[in-house]
């Protein structure tokens, strides 16, 4: 783990080379998932986070993504997933992030045919949902 670490920290220096700052935004995407047998069709926080990632890559080259983490097993649709995005500081990216973000979960939700308000089993929620701090 600390290697893992020593590695991003070298990655990231030499992408923001000149001994400017870096602001880091933690992405955590959320959706109902469940058993991949009785809940098939659900939206996945995976699915949702891959599309926002392939969104950032091309909207926001400057980005570095990092340290993903998503789902509980290969036979589960994933209900959560979170990753990193680092920026070169002094470039206020969050709208561009956020916008990329927003377009990748559309995405999802647009695929499984869901939208704000309908619900899952069990009275969840159906869409995917994300936070950015």
């Amino acid at each position: 783990m600390r290697t893992r670490n020593l590695l991003l920290a070298f990655a990231l220096a030499s992408v923001f080379a000149g001994g400017a700052a870096a602001q880091t935004y933690v992405v955590n995407i959320a959706a109902p998932g469940g058993h991949s047998f009785g809940s098939y069709g659900n939206t996945n926080a995976v699915h949702a986070a891959a599309n926002a990632i392939r969104e950032i890559a091309r909207t926001v080259p400057e980005a570095v993504v990092s340290d993903f983490n998503g789902g509980a097993t290969v036979n589960a649709i994933a209900t959560d997933a979170t990753f990193r995005v680092t920026v070169p500081d002094g470039k206020d990216l969050r709208a561009k992030i956020k916008k990329a973000v927003d377009t990748g979960v559309k995405r999802e939700n647009d695929f499984r045919g869901v939208k704000a308000g309908d619900l899952a089993a069990g009275g969840t929620p159906a869409h995917v949902r994300y936070t950015i701090r």
